[in-house]
Parts: structure tokens; sequence; C-alpha cells
């Protein structure tokens, strides 16, 4: 048995938990407080008094607060089914607090490296006490200076997308885009948040918030350009289908999104703005987009998903011996 934690911020980790958990061979269980999760935990920000205290306990965690009992109930779920169904492996997308948790109790740790700059104590020591740390960027990608020292347990798998099964027959051919004739413009966007609401876009179809769809891979794959945040998810949902991106990175705890966004504008495969651009530029932009989308390929996603359940099950191998 596989025990797997999902954050529950946006939407992006359980996604890309579940993206995993299709190539496991053993049988496996998602926790998460996110809608869609095998089990639903508590939610652990809710404090039985005006306030929660000492919320990191004293920076040795990222959430650790007194007065929370969905916190506490939380983790006594957890403890009850560890204790029941005794997990040969926990792979943990993503918390410091969870993946430290279950190492105390016995269980080997897989963790997710996220982008960004991630010196603080309490990622250190989750990075120190996992037995391996799955990297969803491409191999050729440096190693993050937080993750220097950890080498030999970093597996670089590429960008995990939900979608690479059924898109993946884009995987080796370059598709026309609706944009050899004429501007068919999207706006992604993720559960996250982000700061769209406040520019004034070029005319195109919103994907996102009210406008959500199940399946957004035929209008990435029709799109002339997709205007799009710097999410991991995103980015491997972009590369599936090859399409022509322009990210704006949005600001995120650890510099996730802008460190993201570094490596695809230095490998050239997505167009990068910081700032908005004037009405004009949009059409220069789009053509330059287009000419980038042909190196998705680089972003490793076919396989990736498998390959990252490989990690896992290697690690639930090593503790079976």
């Amino acid at each position: 048995m596989i025990g797997m934690y999902a954050h529950h911020a946006g939407s992006g980790h359980l996604h890309r938990v579940r993206a995993i958990q299709k190539h496991l061979q053993d049988d496996s269980v998602v926790f998460s407080s996110a809608p869609g999760a095998d089990i639903i935990l508590p939610d652990d920000t809710e404090p039985i008094r005006a306030s929660a205290r000492d919320e990191t306990a004293n920076d040795t965690v990222h959430w650790a607060p007194i007065g929370v009992p969905g916190h506490t109930e939380r983790l006594a779920i957890i403890a009850e089914w560890i204790a029941t169904h005794h997990p040969s492996v926990f792979y943990v997308d993503c918390s410091v607090d969870i993946a430290i948790f279950v190492r105390l109790m016995g269980i080997p740790v897989v963790t997710i490296a996220m982008p960004g700059f991630r010196h603080d104590r309490p990622h250190q020591v989750s990075y120190l006490q996992a037995d391996a740390i799955i990297a969803a960027w491409p191999d050729w990608v440096p190693v993050p200076a937080s993750l220097i020292g950890y080498e030999n347990k970093i597996h670089t798998v590429g960008g995990i997308s939900r979608f690479e099964d059924e898109a993946g027959e884009a995987m080796g051919e370059s598709l026309p885009h609706a944009g050899d004739t004429g501007e068919n413009v999207i706006i992604l966007r993720g559960a996250g948040g982000d700061d769209f609401d406040k520019y004034q876009w070029p005319p195109a179809t919103v994907l996102g918030g009210d406008a959500r769809v199940e399946n957004p891979m035929p209008y990435l794959r029709s799109a002339s350009a997709v205007i799009a945040a710097a999410g991991q998810n995103s980015v491997a949902d972009l590369a599936v289908a090859r399409a022509p991106a322009v990210i704006f990175p949005q600001e995120r705890p650890f510099g996730e999104q802008d460190a993201t966004a570094q490596h695809l504008d230095r490998a050239g495969l997505a167009v990068v703005l910081r700032d908005f651009p004037d009405p004009g530029q949009w059409p220069q932009l789009f053509e330059e987009a287009r000419k980038r989308a042909a190196n998705w390929h680089l972003w490793q996603v076919e396989g990736a998903a498998a390959r990252a359940a490989q990690v896992i099950e290697s690690v639930a191998a090593r503790y079976r011996r």
C-alpha cells in the first residue's frame, strides 16, 4: 500500500498526484483537503479561538498552529491510516509538515521538489529526511541552490501533466494552430489565483474561474497563442499541447513561478513577460510564441508521470528487502 498527499492550494497538486497514481503497481490512497481526494482531510486553518498561535513552532515547520482542531484531526486521520495499513512508502506533494510527520511515524517518504529559493529550515529538514526527491522539470535544468547537496536523491522526471495520455498523438508532430488563418487566443487561468483581472487583454477566450472546463486540451491544441501563468501544471499542459505560450509569472512564495519562467525563457520554449506590453506588441509576441512552441519537447513531459511512479516504487522496494 502506498500513501499519497496532495496540498489543497489550487488544483495542480491533486492533478499531479492522480497522474502519478495511474502508473503505480501497488494500491494507493490519496489524502487532501481538496475535493476529489480519496480521504478528505479537515481544514487546518480555522482556530478555536480568535487566532491560532505559534504556527511555525519557532520556525522549525511551516504550519503547526496551536488552537486549530482541524490541524490535530487531520494528522490523527493520517496516523490512524498508517497504523492500520502500514504503507511501504508515502509520497508528499507538497507539504514539509506532512513529510516530516509521516517520516516520524517510521514510513519512508518521497517528496516533490518545488522551484524557487527554499533554503529555509523546514524545507531543508524535509529534504534531509526524504528517501527520494522528485523534480517535475527537465534534466537540463540546473540543480537549484537550495537542493545542492541532495543530488544523490534527486530524480528529474520532466513536467507532469494529467493530459499526457489523451494528448499523446501531439508529442511527435507539429500541429497546425488556428493562428495560421486568424487569431484564436486563450487565457488560461489556474485555480491558484492570479492578477490577470487588472489588465486589459487582447480579444481572447478565457479558461478558468467561472469559465473552467474539465479538459482544456482541445482549446490549447487549437490556440494561436495561450496567455498563462507559470504554474508547474499549466506549463506541463502547454508542453503536452505544444501551444504557443506567453507566460506571465505570478508572485508566489519562494519565487516559485519566477524560477520556472526563467528556464522557459532561457530555453526558448515560451515568451516570458515581466511587464504588461503595449497593445500594439501583441501580434509580434504571439508570432514569437509560435516559433518557440516547436521547442516544447524539451520540457520532457512524455513519460514523466510514469518516471515519478517508478521513483516511488523503487523506494518502497528498497524497504521490502
